[in-house]
């Protein structure tokens, strides 16, 4: 059986060179690519033999734990396109042992094990300096291949089962941002940290604490053991060991899951009542709150946006970087996630896409919609901006902080619901349809969509500008008055913004209620 996958293996990656001119110039290129830099990477690793040992460990530790965390994340957000799914032979009658076996070992063959496999070997030359040292790099370096080859499987495996067809689609882009916002802050780390001096203090601190994680333990043993840490070495040996013991279960327990489970069966949830429409009750402003909540909770195009916000705090880390002094970052964050918390429903009636009509065939007063469409951001964002204000001025070190965290905040959260009652109205523009992925955006939004976005921004900015220039004032020359100045103006302003915003946008919404239906109906 191992030997028949093998072939299919082999088959495999011969038909995807031998597909259409352009395919099969990407998948060339891609591999040279991969391969090249496999080799560049293995060249300057390899040419560490004669540094001394903590130089080299300094740059082989990062590195390996680095190429083995991409071994991670990728094969989960790409995993649904892996054709050695164990899914796809649950029909072949294929013994458990065998397929998994067989999917291990022909899984590695491919230029992604290859490469890894060159550059493991290039950090075992860096360690052939005579006896144990040498010994524990080769075996550093067979660790790591499996290690990375094990994490492929086990990834292509999560993110097939997670991106499925009959999965959610947008976990695969909610892990793609994640990435992403997580990048942000390491590579202005990387940035920061001089690394053409492997013997600085910020290089080997890197280096000791990607040694202790899964990803570089294997990496870092024989480098330990030649920089004297012969106890830490041990137990990294031993980490190295369990993580691929804990990979090889998991391979082996999705194996047995594929082939004992069958994937998209029906699924029936039993409700009981009506949920938010019983406890809101039937008022105008309450059904359209209960609808709002409902659509808050379930909605991936709306877990996508406010999931955004609890990524803000990482801004902090590129600020702290780049000088900053890290007590004053703390007031950062909460004003900027009320700011995109009072921006977020200012395209709210485009998300309705043609069940719009509910709101507009009703004969409900437009205020009610407009209030309604609010209660979710209203219910979380405040008590959410009374805790963080709480925390920031707790984290800032001097609680004059919070006075002033709780005015400027507010203000930027309700006047952007109260700009964002009115320009929903007045500027919807297409966005994500109902069923799509969050991040699949309409090219027809064009020049209305940045001009919507833009003035929101603006007019938070703008109607924010009186609490935190009283805010200023208060560091500047004490607390006293200006911190209860700075929670008055930004209240008041924020709460008279709001209500206008709210009268406002419903009288609009009475009126253009058919064009409103017109425009969802673009999107």
């Amino acid at each position: 059986m191992v030997a028949q996958l093998l072939r299919l293996r082999a088959d495999l990656l011969a038909g995807s060179v031998r597909g259409s001119a352009r395919r099969s110039v990407l998948v060339v290129l891609g591999s040279l690519a991969g391969l090249v830099a496999a080799v560049l990477v293995a060249i300057e690793v390899a040419g560490l033999r004669d540094a001394a040992p903590e130089v080299a460990r300094s740059v082989v530790v990062p590195v390996g734990a680095l190429i083995a965390f991409a071994f991670t994340v990728v094969p989960i957000v790409v995993g649904r396109g892996d054709q050695f799914d164990p899914r796809r032979f649950t029909v072949f009658g294929i013994d458990r042992r065998e397929l998994a076996v067989g999917l291990g070992v022909a899984g590695l063959i491919g230029v992604p094990v290859v490469s890894v496999a060159i550059v493991a070997v290039a950090q075992s030359v860096t360690w052939m300096r005579g006896g144990a040292v040498g010994v524990l790099g080769v075996v550093a370096a067979l660790l790591a291949i499996v290690t990375c080859a094990l994490l492929i499987r086990v990834g292509s495996a999560v993110g097939a089962s997670l991106i499925g067809a009959h999965r959610s689609r947008d976990a695969g882009w909610f892990v793609a941002l994640v990435i992403v916002v997580l990048a942000i802050p390491a590579v202005s780390l990387l940035l920061r940290v001089d690394w053409l001096d492997p013997t600085g203090a910020e290089t080997q601190r890197v280096a000791d604490v990607a040694g202790w994680t899964p990803w570089g333990a294997a990496w870092a043993v024989p480098a330990d053991v030649a920089s004297g840490r012969v106890g830490e070495g041990i137990v990294k040996l031993l980490i190295a060991v369990v993580v691929v013991a804990l990979l090889g279960l998991a391979w082996w327990a999705l194996v047995g899951r594929a082939l004992e489970t069958v994937d998209g069966r029906a699924r029936t949830r039993r409700y009981r009542g009506l949920g938010w429409f019983d406890t809101l009750g039937s008022t105008p402003v309450g059904a359209v709150a209960a609808r709002a909540l409902t659509y808050w909770g379930r909605d991936p195009r709306y877990r996508a946006s406010y999931l955004i916000i609890v990524f803000v705090p990482i801004v902090v880390i590129p600020l702290g970087v780049a000088g900053v002094p890290w007590h004053w970052t703390a007031l950062v964050p909460l004003p900027l996630m009320a700011l995109i918390a009072g921006f977020l429903p200012h395209n709210d009636v485009s998300y309705d896409n043609t069940a719009v009509w509910l709101h507009v065939a009703s004969g409900a007063p437009g205020w009610s919609d407009r209030l309604g469409r609010l209660v979710p951001v209203l219910a979380v964002g405040i008590p959410a901006l009374v805790a963080g204000s709480w925390v920031s001025a707790w984290l800032f070190g001097d609680w004059t902080a919070f006075p002033l965290l709780i005015g400027v905040s507010a203000s930027a959260l309700l006047s952007g619901l109260g700009l964002s009652s009115v320009v929903s109205v007045v500027l919807p523009y297409p966005t994500v349809r109902p069923g799509d992925h969050p991040f699949q955006q309409p090219q027809a939004a064009g020049v209305l969509a940045s001009v919507a976005q833009s003035s929101m921004v603006l007019g938070i900015l703008v109607c924010s500008v009186p609490a935190a220039w009283l805010a200023v004032l208060a560091f500047v020359d004490g607390p006293e008055p200006w911190g209860m100045a700075t929670v008055v103006v930004g209240v008041l302003v924020g709460v008279v913004v709001l209500a206008a915003g709210v009268a406002v946008g419903g009288r609009l919404f009475d009126r253009h209620g058919p064009d409103l239906l017109a425009a969802a109906q673009r999107n």
